[in-house]
């Protein structure tokens, strides 16, 4: 039950803060598709720490793109540095330009076997269930783009990453350039990477 609460808080946090988002936008541009991670104010960070909830890794979302192109997002699972699988692919469908809209990011663990993997983008929000020895595992969270990025088309863009490992040293995790897949992967257990993909609508 407190599991369940604490996964609900975080939910509304987030839509909360993506509701003053719209506060003062940024202005879509023609020519490119931006994306930069969202730092929380003070105000903010002591929401979520009064609420108990898992801090996600916030990003906001500049620029437009065509009517017959989309933006998508999903989860990519490694084991031992080998893809798995892809969890959550979604896309933002409806929107088309976007002036600092934030999207996020969050691994929660929900007992020592699962943990909760949460996705938020522009128009909505989806989640999933994975099973993890969590209490066997150091782990870590964190984004892997510094600064404001701009997205080449049909190239995939690693915004953040959740590793775990059995091992007792847990050292951070690379990021590659041009937000490209990151390094070392094989050092991990296991490894879930927050990727975004612009593209044309109706591809997979």
């Amino acid at each position: 039950m407190k599991h369940i609460k604490k996964y609900s808080i975080t939910f509304m946090l987030i839509f909360l803060l993506a509701g003053c988002s719209f506060l003062s936008p940024k202005g879509p541009s023609d020519a490119s598709l931006s994306i930069k991670p969202y730092t929380l104010s003070e105000h903010e960070g002591l929401l979520f720490a009064r609420a108990g909830a898992d801090i996600p890794q916030f990003f906001t979302v500049n620029g437009k793109i065509a009517e017959d192109e989309d933006l998508k997002y999903s989860v990519e699972v490694y084991h031992e540095g080998k893809f798995k699988e892809e969890l959550l692919l979604t896309s933002s469908t409806v929107d088309k330009q976007f002036k600092g809209e934030l999207i996020a990011f969050n691994v929660m663990e929900l007992d020592e076997k699962q943990a909760e993997i949460l996705l938020s983008y522009p128009s909505g929000s989806t989640s999933t269930t994975y099973p993890i020895e969590v209490a066997n595992l150091s782990r870590s969270f964190g984004n892997l783009v510094g600064t404001d990025f701009t997205l080449l088309k049909d190239k995939p863009t690693y915004l953040a990453v959740w590793v775990g490992t059995k091992g007792s040293m847990l050292r951070s995790v690379t990021p590659s350039d041009n937000g490209g897949l990151p390094e070392d992967l094989e050092a991990y257990d296991i490894a879930f990477l927050y990727k975004v993909v612009w593209t044309d609508a109706g591809r997979e």
